[in-house]
């Protein structure tokens, strides 16, 4: 074989030429002008410093599209791989007490990744301002995505939150099923193509009631796909056992868990983008609410010696009647838990006590 071993002593002879020491050689390889290195690092900085505001900018219109919604908790947030992301959710006001809620994954990630998610945001809302049903919303999305991202792929589930009465009406194409914790920890089952595959791809709907008390968690693939140093995935399997764990608590308190253990998981080498959003019916009695916020705080057990040992208000009393007693139950978590936590407890137990004025 002439040819091949040609090739080999040309690999060889570079390979010579590139370990040799000779002082020749070296003063013959050409060197960057300090001048043209200097703007080389001016640029990268500049590029550097680009990404940082584009992160800002992604991250600020994710953060600003989470509504405040009375008699509602809503946690969310998204934490790229890189320092764009390509995952998304966005919220929308509709008519007579609905609300819609989204949260998508776009192929790929990095900068390109990002391009496509503002793209498909913008396409999404277009859509979910008709107010049509969600089947149809994400029909008209995955038309507009055809159009805008002929290259991309976006996993997109939509649902419409009747504020009011509790009914979740939600459409799905190729996303993550979202989870119900209502007692239990339960999928709602409902698939369909991912938008951007095929242009006359039809979506079916399904629909939960959303009691007082139940959580709707939504998620993409970057938690259940998180890696640990060792190659095991998250899976869905740890996610259902540490939603069944912690099921009582409040969405922030429940994603700050998630997020802790995700980190432990992968020792900090995130792979994927990792967004969630998590929604709660508030409590129909403000006492009961006010316990439950006692709860996050301090635990099950604490928050039962504490409200074992307060003189409190009826759970169904006025709002202002537990305002009046706030300030001794407060005194009370101090004396026994510490001034930490019971300035902690005083903040969540006002905030949840406005939902009921």
């Amino acid at each position: 074989m002439p040819k091949l071993r040609r090739q080999s002593n040309r690999r060889s002879h570079a390979s010579l030429l590139g370990h040799t020491s000779s002082p020749w050689l070296a003063r013959a390889r050409p060197r960057l002008a300090p001048e043209a290195t200097d703007a080389a690092q001016r640029r990268q900085a500049e590029i550097e410093q680009d990404l940082r505001l584009a992160r800002d900018i992604q991250q600020g219109l994710l953060l600003e599209a989470v509504p405040h919604l009375p008699g509602w908790e809503i946690s969310a947030i998204s934490i790229p791989a890189r320092d764009l992301g390509g995952d998304l959710y966005d919220f929308l006001p509709l008519a007579d007490g609905w609300h819609g809620i989204m949260i998508g994954d776009v192929s790929g990630k990095g900068l390109p990744a990002a391009l496509r998610m503002a793209v498909a945001r913008t396409v999404f809302r277009q859509a979910a301002r008709r107010d049509e049903a969600p089947g149809p919303t994400l029909a008209a999305t995955n038309a507009g995505i055809i159009t805008e991202i002929p290259q991309g792929m976006v996993t997109m589930l939509y649902a419409k939150l009747n504020t009011r009465h509790g009914e979740l009406r939600i459409a799905n194409a190729g996303h993550n099923y979202p989870v119900l914790l209502n007692g239990q920890v339960s999928e709602l089952e409902l698939s369909g193509l991912p938008l951007g595959v095929d242009d006359e791809s039809a979506y079916r709907e399904a629909s939960a009631c959303i009691e007082p008390g139940d959580i709707v968690v939504l998620y993409t693939d970057g938690v259940v796909e998180a890696g640990s140093p060792d190659g095991q995935l998250y899976s869905y399997a740890r996610l259902e056992q540490m939603l069944q764990a912690n099921a009582h608590l409040k969405p922030r308190a429940l994603m700050a868990v998630l997020l802790h253990d995700l980190r432990a998981w992968n020792g900090s080498a995130q792979a994927d983008d990792i967004t969630m959003v998590i929604i709660r019916r508030r409590l129909a009695r403000a006492g009961d609410e006010l316990r439950s916020s006692a709860e996050d705080v301090l635990g099950p057990a604490r928050a039962a010696e504490l409200w074992a040992a307060a003189e409190l208000p009826a759970p169904d009393a006025p709002a202002e009647l537990w305002a009046a007693r706030l300030p001794s139950i407060v005194g009370l978590a101090q004396g026994r838990f510490g001034r930490g936590l019971a300035r902690e407890l005083n903040a969540q137990l006002r905030l949840a006590l406005e939902e009921y004025r």
